[in-house]
């Protein structure tokens, strides 16, 4: 079991501080008056392509305050870790894979996987979807939001959003 301290050593090496302008422009001069002081500010970086090819585990469940989201800490099979935005029912422990080919085509695909739509079944419920590969998640990012698969074409597939 890896022990707290571990965890968040892990934690340390993904949060960055952001900077603050002021108000002002990339020439110096004041443009938004009014702008100035406030607490620091971190940043988590999140790993937003997930294509390693390997199997992870969620060690903790964050929350982050630039999001609406959960994050999640995973720790690979390789020893490498990254975080993630978490799906809704994912708890500490869960078992993830993430990658852009699956090797087993008779293994149940989970809630959580990243993978391309290709390998996915229909009518599975997705979230952070990319318009194009390699381009990173674009669409259901936020929290609780989700799409549903309900047709593929070539090389193509059909969501369903949540529009009301």
């Amino acid at each position: 079991m890896i022990s707290t301290y571990v965890i968040k050593f892990l934690k340390k090496q993904f949060i960055k501080g952001l900077k603050k302008t002021g108000g002002r422009c990339s020439l110096g001069r004041v443009t938004v008056r009014g702008l100035g002081g406030g607490n620091k500010t971190n940043y988590r970086v999140i790993d937003f392509y997930r294509r390693l090819n390997q199997y992870g585990m969620v060690m903790s469940v964050l929350y982050d305050p630039n999001r609406t989201c959960k994050l999640g800490l995973i720790l690979f099979e390789n020893s490498l870790s990254s975080f993630i935005l978490i799906q809704k029912h994912l708890k500490v422990k869960s078992v993830l894979y993430m990658g852009s080919y699956i090797e087993d085509k008779n293994d149940e695909i989970k809630n959580g996987y990243s993978m391309p739509l290709f390998y996915m079944p229909l009518f599975s419920v997705l979230s952070n979807i990319e318009f194009k590969p390699f381009i990173g998640n674009s669409i259901c990012r936020a929290a609780s939001t989700s799409c549903l698969l309900i047709g593929k074409t070539q090389g193509k597939g059909i969501l369903k959003l949540n529009s009301k």
